[in-house]
């Protein structure tokens, strides 16, 4: 399940109604998901509620309709869904720091928060989560097991390399890495368990030279692209299998091998 699509799209809809009453139950329900879930995922995603991220955009907007239009203040709160005058001007206060009489009157440069574009460059609002939206592709499943003499220098490999995430679980009386994770997605996601796991365990041994993974991806060409530009160049050109799909292999620093492949 595309967690970032689905939320995505909850945004584009909250966007195109800042005027009318928005419910989470309902929002859910528009993208054929549980609300719990969505919720959970959309908290996960955005660092905000759906309640919280609705309240910051109207009062960002409104901001804006203060300072640029002769429109009233009563007309705005009315237009945000406020019931009255009073019970905007306290929640525009909170936010923005002054009241909107002095924000128009001296035509303030007022607090901004961002519309959230999780599938462009996941910087809107107070999201952050890093190489995530600099990859441009995202692992639809996956689970292999990988192993490693050096799990720090692996660990290290696959942030940097794959813009992944993940951390070492166990260590030895010598302080090595025994057992770890590298994901797709930030931990604190997979932690979650509202969707497939799409890492690779980590465990201490003598690595594989040979494939250990054989991946699922979406944004094979933008895979490709990424891991070039961080300097790797042990990674196969795209291949079109006869099946239909497209593959490519990358060779990693203990010589083990990642398939990815695209449908």
């Amino acid at each position: 399940m595309d967690w970032m699509y689905i939320v995505q799209n909850a945004i584009e809809e909250i966007e195109s109604k800042m005027n009318e009453d928005i419910d989470a139950d309902l929002l859910a329900e528009h993208q054929f998901v549980s609300s719990f879930y969505f919720q959970k995922m959309f908290s996960a995603l955005c660092n905000c509620t759906v309640g919280e991220y609705v309240r910051n955009r109207r009062l960002t907007l409104a901001g804006f309709d203060i300072v640029d239009t002769n429109r009233s203040i009563l007309d705005i709160a009315v237009w945000y869904c406020y019931d009255s005058a009073e019970g905007f001007s306290k929640a525009f206060s909170r936010f923005h720091g002054i009241t909107p009489i002095v924000a128009r009157k001296n035509k303030s440069n007022l607090k901004v928060f961002a519309k959230i574009s999780l599938l462009k460059n996941l910087t809107g609002g107070k999201i952050m989560l890093g190489s995530l939206g600099e990859r441009g592709y995202i692992v639809k499943e996956t689970g292999a097991v990988y192993y490693s003499k050096d799990m720090d220098r692996t660990l290290k490999w696959f942030k940097e390399i794959l813009g992944w995430y993940g951390q070492i679980e166990a260590r030895n009386d010598l302080n090595e890495g025994t057992y770890g994770c590298v994901n797709n997605i930030p931990i604190e996601i997979e932690s979650l368990h509202i969707a497939p796991f799409t890492g690779i365990h980590l465990f201490y041994g003598e690595p594989l030279k040979q494939m250990v993974g054989f991946m699922l991806v979406q944004g094979i060409e933008q895979l490709h692209t990424f891991v070039k530009s961080q300097g790797w160049n042990e990674i196969s050109d795209i291949n079109v299998q006869s099946w239909g799909g497209k593959t490519c292999s990358i060779t990693t620093i203990d010589g083990s091998i990642l398939t990815f492949f695209e449908l």
